[in-house]
């Protein structure tokens, strides 16, 4: 029994220890052209003007889409803002997603039967879950897309409003993340939104590294 105590609280102290900090795993293509070029990509993220576009789901929301306010601050910060006029450089699409990590999303047939994305979560430690943001830029006027950024999450939390400022920060961190296709972005945690009376900090970014493939 002493020895099975053991295990237990080493394990109980290696899931503590990993609550210090958070990741999130960054795929990006695409750039952004550079003023004065013919709509050839560049790494550099020149200052321009921008607006949201929603489906048609998004727009029954009104202005309940969690996600614009954070993204709103931080595509700020990088020079966009936001313009409704017809004159405005890019659409900026958003789709924001939580599921279970052991249910599959598959993008074609699945032919004898789809496997579950990873092993059963153990269930004292709770079930695991994905979050996903994806930023999808379309120039105008002719909207052809010429950036895209998805950043996803995994924890074991349901409320899918809490990965929202941790998806925001890892997907525009290194914005556009030119030089590699994946990243992963980690990040000092943050209290819950309402914790402190408050709206949920957005998480100061604290390395951002390429993958190796």
């Amino acid at each position: 029994m002493k020895f099975l105590m053991t295990i237990c609280a080493v394990s109980l102290a290696g899931t503590l220890a990993g609550c210090a900090g958070v990741s999130a795993d960054v795929q990006a293509s695409g750039g952004f052209p550079t003023a004065g070029t013919a709509g050839t990509p560049d790494a550099a993220v020149p200052a321009s003007t921008y607006r949201f576009a929603r489906t048609p789901a998004q727009a029954d929301a009104g202005d309940n889409l969690p996600y614009e306010a954070l993204l709103r601050e931080g595509l700020a910060q990088r020079g966009f803002r936001q313009d409704a006029s017809d004159a405005t450089r890019y659409l900026v699409s958003a789709a924001w997603a939580s599921r279970p990590a052991d249910v599959t999303v598959a993008t074609g047939d699945c032919k004898g039967g789809c496997i579950p994305a990873e092993g059963p979560s153990l269930p004292w430690f709770g079930h695991r879950y994905v979050h996903t943001l994806t930023l999808r830029f379309f120039m105008l006027p002719d909207g052809r897309e010429t950036y895209k950024v998805s950043a996803e999450k995994r924890d074991r939390n349901a409320d899918a409003q809490q990965a929202l400022p941790y998806l925001v920060a890892s997907a525009l961190a290194k914005m556009p993340y030119a030089g590699a296709p994946q990243w992963r972005v980690k990040m000092k945690d943050v209290a819950p939104a309402g914790a402190q009376g408050g709206a949920q900090a957005v998480p100061e970014v604290t390395s951002v590294t390429p993958l190796a493939q």
